[in-house]
């Protein structure tokens, strides 16, 4: 859902052939716009249905965004025949793309529910993100510093060379993530259900780790103390009228690195956890 602000204050380009598309031949449309103000840090949040997303931070002010629609396969078994025998199909590539800024915060809308968009994007290094996508596409974010909350459900996501913190999860896919530095301030979280968990932190860290995986195994080259978990114990109900009596038990491994601090959680069901130190 876009934001709702008055049309004075906001920063909308909508793409339906009156824009900065580019030639229809190769069915990429793009918007490039400038922050509100470029001194503070940014806000992108994006969803897919169907389609990948890549956002890459650079030194720059401008925001960069490309859509490019996957156009749909011909089954050529069938083409020829009924209505159409004898003609030539013409393709509608449109991304219907939509960009809205507002105070920094930008939203990107397309009708990937329809048909499968690809978007590139290009922001202010500095820029937090909120990213989803759900079919036929992979989450790539490089570059970034700032709070990240990234989900991905038939797809991979990596981050690679980000700063700040992260809560990451892939259902079938591989999580990659690579930190240069991170907010020791916030705690964060990184799960797959098929897939591997794979994540990077700089040698300095300092946190007390929950690890959890079901058919899997878990590897790290830090030195992970144990520690009692004083709430094992995840969940209870209590007996009322009629009703039973339930106490869940978590199967977790409970550690802290350096000492501790900030809480990682990492889950996974069919796959391994990484937890690697960066040289």
């Amino acid at each position: 859902m876009l934001i709702k602000t008055t049309a004075a204050m906001v920063a909308i380009l909508m793409l339906f052939g009156a824009t900065e598309a580019t030639a229809q031949e190769d069915s990429v449309d793009r918007v490039t716009l400038e922050l509100s103000d470029p001194s503070k840090p940014a806000f992108l949040s994006v969803g897919l249905v169907n389609g990948g997303i890549t956002v890459t931070g650079h030194d720059g002010s401008e925001v960069v965004v490309e859509a490019k629609t996957q156009l749909r396969k011909i089954d050529k078994s069938s083409s020829g025949e009924g209505k159409s025998t004898g003609m030539t199909r013409i393709p509608v590539s449109s991304s219907s793309l939509t960009v809205e800024e507002f105070e920094n915060k930008i939203e990107i809308d397309t009708e990937s529910w329809a048909h499968p968009v690809d978007l590139v994007i290009r922001v202010p290094k500095n820029t937090s993100l909120d990213l989803s996508c759900v079919n036929q596409g992979d989450i790539l974010v490089e570059n970034i510093t700032g709070d990240i909350e990234v989900s991905n459900v038939n797809g991979s996501v990596t981050l690679r060379d980000i700063e700040g913190s992260a809560v990451a999860g892939s259902h079938n896919g591989d999580l990659v993530v690579t930190f240069k530095r991170i907010d020791s301030d916030k705690d964060m979280s990184f799960s797959s259900f098929n897939g591997d968990v794979d994540v990077a932190f700089p040698a300095s860290l300092k946190a007390k780790v929950k690890l959890k995986t079901v058919q899997g195994d878990i590897y790290t080259d830090f030195e992970v103390k144990e520690i009692e978990n004083p709430e094992r114990i995840v969940r209870k109900n209590h007996r009322d009228s009629g009703g039973k009596y339930q106490v869940s038990v978590e199967r977790a491994f409970w550690g802290s690195i350096n000492g501790g601090g900030q809480v990682l959680q990492f889950s996974n069901y069919n796959g391994d956890i990484y937890i690697r130190k960066q040289k």
